[in-house]
């Protein structure tokens, strides 16, 4: 058997798969993706039409337009109460490459970067294409699988709040203690929707950390493929020329359409999508109690649920496939997420609407009885 580099995306195996019975012709309920099914407001796609008519759309600078990148300080110190220079804000092609040449900075620059485990699988894979030094910090079900600072050996660590798999969010206590600890890369992409109290920034406790988003989720724009980082002034000409090199710069017309989404029009409509997304939430999640799946740690925030599967498994990754072939239901087997008990655990994601998810949670319920 061929050895891959990197560890594969197992959520991206499920839903190839998914794809494959689709086109079969069975109809397949997604639970399996984190990519919200929800509608870009229209005054983000009336922005890109106008830019389209009137706008060669050249190259940018590589740090991104300057209006978005005083859109997001902007944004920053509306919502947090923290200022930020439009010159530490970095505009990337998604989140993705920014969190990449972010981790290779701080490696190189500060050391070794812990990740949590179970976590977002591309912390792990990522560190390991860079062949950077790291470790992974287990996150205990018992402990709302957070980081705690007093596990930390590492002079880095990256954070997610919310986060995925879980949909945890972190006090800003807890990030005082854990910024402390280490230097913070705060993945904050889930931002913005949270089910009750707000997710504080790392920016809030600390201003030598950075943070990594973007417009896919709380935002809906996720094939537009337009991020940000904000970064401390000694990391932004590493960081801008790594992306020279890699990236040249974010999607033009995806940077002049985001503009849109800071007028107060577009985020009122956000705002109440997020009350979509709850609802799902509160729904799934009184399903899956009733199934007879354990939920160890509620979310908070994004639009995920890890829930413990050892009532009927310990092999989450076999489990999750052969849910998929018998019911038709694609879920994300524990695998993608680490190593650390994640056999017990399958994650469903609540980016689809309400009747799918009743469909999803009998046809579970016939499979499990």
């Amino acid at each position: 058997m061929e050895r891959l580099l990197i560890e594969p995306f197992y959520v991206m195996k499920v839903l190839e798969r998914a794809k494959e019975l689709e086109r079969e012709g069975r109809k397949i309920i997604h639970f399996e993706v984190g990519e919200p099914d929800l509608p870009v407001p229209e005054i983000v796609k009336e922005k890109a039409l106008e830019a389209l008519k009137r706008t060669e759309l050249r190259y940018t600078e590589t740090a991104g337009i300057p209006p978005l990148r005083e859109k997001i300080a902007e944004y920053y110190e509306r919502t947090y109460g923290v200022k930020v220079n439009p010159e530490q804000v970095i505009v990337t092609p998604g989140s993705s490459i920014g969190l990449l040449a972010v981790l290779k900075v701080v490696s190189e620059r500060i050391g070794s970067v812990a990740y949590p485990d179970p976590g977002y699988p591309c912390y792990k894979n990522m560190l390991k294409f860079l062949k950077a030094d790291s470790e992974p910090v287990n996150v205990e079900a018992e402990e709302e699988f957070k980081v705690k600072p007093e596990k930390l050996k590492t002079k880095a660590v990256v954070i997610n709040s919310p986060s995925n798999p879980t949909g945890v969010v972190y006090t800003k206590e807890e990030l005082q203690k854990i910024s402390e600890k280490a230097f913070v890369i705060s993945d904050e992409i889930y931002h913005g929707l949270t089910y009750g109290r707000g997710a504080p920034s790392v920016l809030e406790v600390t201003d030598n950390a950075v943070v990594v988003s973007g417009f896919s989720k709380f935002f809906l724009m996720t094939g537009w493929r337009v991020g940000w980082l904000i970064v401390p002034d000694w990391m932004v000409k590493d960081v801008v020329a790594i992306l020279q090199n890699v990236a040249i710069s974010a999607p033009t017309l995806s940077q002049i359409a985001a503009l849109a989404c800071f007028e107060e029009e577009c985020l009122e409509e956000l705002r109440r999508n997020v009350e979509t997304f709850r609802k799902r939430k509160d729904l799934m999640l009184s399903g899956l109690k009733k199934l007879g799946f354990r939920i160890p740690a509620h979310p908070q925030g994004a639009f995920y649920i890890f829930a413990d599967a050892s009532a009927f498994t310990e092999d989450s990754f076999s489990f999750a496939f052969k849910v998929l072939e018998e019911t038709g239901v694609a879920i994300t087997p524990g695998r993608d997420f680490g190593y650390n008990k994640t056999e017990r655990f399958v994650r469903f994601s609540f980016c689809t609407d309400e009747r799918n998810i009743e469909e999803g949670l009998d046809r579970l319920y016939v499979f499990l009885r």
